[in-house]
């Protein structure tokens, strides 16, 4: 039976991860802020992934056979960034050098550990074609991307000169009902369930005619996996390859709650904080072909699983 540890557990894919992660048969430890979370009969101390001396410690002790590196810190597109310096640190501290601390962890005490990084496809910021592909150029135009650019990097550093199994994902948007609040596709779903309940009358977008390849982030956590149990450690792409514009993510979410989505849906560019990248879609192919992954939801399938786990949610409430 394998170990795995996931960094980041407490996010939306941590949680997806270690709940697919314990119904394959693994021995799991999740690490949050301050929390650990497992599915073992052991007394684990929560962990500071900040500290070299701590991640040393913790991964000689687990010693496991896998490692997925979910933690980041990122802001929105309608998040005001009050401190840029202040977000320039705390994103390089846990997007880059936190997760140096387990690549040197690893190639010191158990080099046998494979390790999984969770990247962007901000990486490639306002590319040229239509569709990305690995070997697209890194255009990073964000603190956020330009982070996970450099840990995407450091990846091929460790792998190419220390022979290290360390693989990296590059995420597309991918969602579901764990995504906090400020996330746009959360939004749209919770203020439209609080439209039908009479709590709201109006939705307000940035632009409704944002184009996005949008997934479900319960298939994406699979991919992670799969990415793992390669025989070679190396970049991937991991999205669903197809382009949607938000209001036809909106309109599936009002037509399943039976609402005409246009007579509540305003746009209003003043919620656009800062500059938008231009329209990114990925090719799983690479992926596909390596493992036979493929995304299974499509966008109103994604629709409505986020709606009845809001409506459930709204419920309990």
């Amino acid at each position: 039976m394998k170990t795995a540890v996931i960094i980041g557990s407490e996010g939306q894919d941590g949680q997806y991860l270690f709940n697919y992660l314990k119904l394959i048969q693994y021995r799991v430890i999740g690490v949050g802020r301050n929390t650990i979370r497992t599915n073992l009969d052991e007394d684990i101390q929560p962990l500071n992934i900040n500290s070299l001396e701590e991640v040393s410690s913790f991964i000689m002790k687990i010693c496991p056979d896998e490692i997925y590196y979910l933690a980041a810190h990122h802001h929105s597109s309608e998040d005001v960034i009050k401190d840029e310096g202040s977000l320039i640190n705390l994103s390089y501290q846990t997007n880059v050098i936190a997760y140096t601390h387990f690549l040197e962890s690893i190639r010191i005490y158990i080099p046998q550990t494979r390790i999984f990084y969770a990247a962007s496809s901000h990486i490639y910021g306002n590319p040229k074609g239509v569709i990305q592909s690995e070997i697209t150029k890194h255009n990073p135009n964000s603190i956020y991307a330009i982070t996970k650019c450099n840990s995407l990097q450091l990846s091929k550093y460790y792998r190419g000169n220390h022979g290290l199994f360390c693989s990296v994902g590059i995420l597309y948007n991918h969602e579901s009902h764990l995504r906090e609040e400020k996330f746009i596709s959360r939004r749209v779903v919770k203020t439209a369930v609080e439209i039908k309940a009479g709590i709201k009358n109006e939705l307000l977008i940035g632009n409704i005619n944002a184009e996005i390849d949008w997934g479900y982030a319960g298939d994406f956590v699979k991919a992670f996996v799969e990415i793992l149990n390669c025989d070679v450690s190396d970049d991937f792409i991991i999205a669903t390859g197809k382009i949607n514009k938000l209001k036809v993510f909106i309109s599936h979410v009002f037509s399943y709650l039976e609402l005409d989505w246009e007579k509540y849906v305003r746009e209003d560019q003043s919620f656009l904080i800062r500059k938008i990248n231009g329209v990114l879609c990925g090719d799983y192919q690479k992926l596909n072909k390596l493992t036979g992954w493929k995304p299974t939801a499509d966008l109103e399938s994604l629709a409505k699983i986020m709606v009845n786990k809001e409506l459930e949610l709204s419920t309990l409430n």
